[in-house]
């Protein structure tokens, strides 16, 4: 008798161990199937510990031919899932880390200032190439402080143009004032000299090497280039303008960061999932699992379930990867 009931007392203590897995790899799947199978299970388990007239190896049998089968089945994935939420979590990890340190370099802070005093650098040249001009006096002329911004920036910043456009915009034929420090339309200097030489760096343009940047007047919509191989200004006239992005300059970073922003958006996405989501053939083979083991007779033929049953079968053969 005591034999009898240690190993009933054993074989409900092993119920409820099994229960107790189950119960965990539920809360990390949380898949309603896998909670009905839980229910049923814990049903089962409640016949058998309250009625001990029942044959327990019956019990026992359940577990071993069908429960164990199933836990083994899902720790394998579970740990297969945990193996992909950690290269998903070190992906994003890493991606972060290059966003945080590709905008320390881009600082929009620093070259926001760099433009500010590029404009009031070039606004002061023209003046003084005016003067030059009006004066006739031919002395040297210190470009250093325009190239040095372009020199510092083109490679990131200024905006890539076809050979063909950049052809377009270094070709004028207009009446122009020339010295050997520089080469003026008649026009824009007219026009630079009323307007006080107040004028704003709008944006960097550059085609193999060759750079043109584009200013607008301060107190109008004029644009005007600046052609650096030549150290030339011409207006910018509507038609010059066509098929030509004027906008403000980004760093290439930029597209680099969008691109990670976009990919960690994309894999936080697949984290939330990648624990529950569950593949076709795991769903079908776990919906059949709870159709055999809630149905009516189930227990009455428990002893009679074949261990290489197709259930189990393709519980053994599911390919985790």
């Amino acid at each position: 008798m005591q034999n009898d009931e240690e190993f009933f007392a054993q074989i409900i203590s092993d119920s409820k161990k099994r229960l107790l897995v189950l119960k965990l790899l539920s809360n990390f799947f949380n898949h309603q199937d896998f909670i009905s199978i839980i229910i049923r299970t814990k049903i089962i388990h409640n016949l058998f510990e309250k009625n001990k007239d029942l044959d327990t190896n019956k019990l026992e049998l359940f577990h071993i031919q069908y429960t164990d089968t199933l836990i083994n089945l899902f720790q394998k994935i579970k740990k297969n899932k945990e193996q992909q939420y950690l290269l998903l979590s070190d992906e994003i990890y890493i991606n972060d880390d290059y966003i945080s340190k590709i905008n320390s370099e881009i600082d929009s802070k620093r070259i926001s200032q760099r433009i500010r005093l590029h404009s009031q650098t070039m606004s002061l040249k023209l003046e003084e190439l005016y003067k030059m001009f009006v004066t006739d006096d031919d002395k040297a002329f210190n470009w250093n402080e325009i190239t040095n911004f372009s020199n510092d920036f083109k490679s990131d910043y200024y905006r890539e143009i076809s050979l063909e456009k950049y052809q377009e915009l270094v070709c004028f034929d207009r009446k122009t004032y020339e010295n050997k420090s520089a080469i003026v339309e008649k026009k824009l200097l007219g026009r630079l000299n009323i307007l006080n030489f107040k004028v704003k760096y709008l944006c960097g343009l550059v085609c193999k090497n060759e750079v043109i940047e584009v200013y607008q007047f301060r107190d109008s919509n004029d644009l005007f280039i600046y052609i650096m191989n030549n150290k030339s200004f011409f207006f910018l006239n509507e038609e010059d303008r066509e098929g030509l992005d004027i906008s403000k300059n980004y760093s290439g970073k930029n597209e680099i960061v969008e691109d990670l922003k976009t990919k960690n958006k994309a894999l936080n996405k697949k984290l939330k999932t990648v624990k529950t989501d569950l593949t076709d053939d795991v769903q079908i083979v776990l919906n059949e699992y709870l159709q055999k083991i809630s149905s009516v007779d189930f227990l009455d033929d428990l002893q009679n379930v074949d261990e290489q049953t197709n259930i189990l079968k393709a519980m053994l053969n599911i390919n985790i990867n």
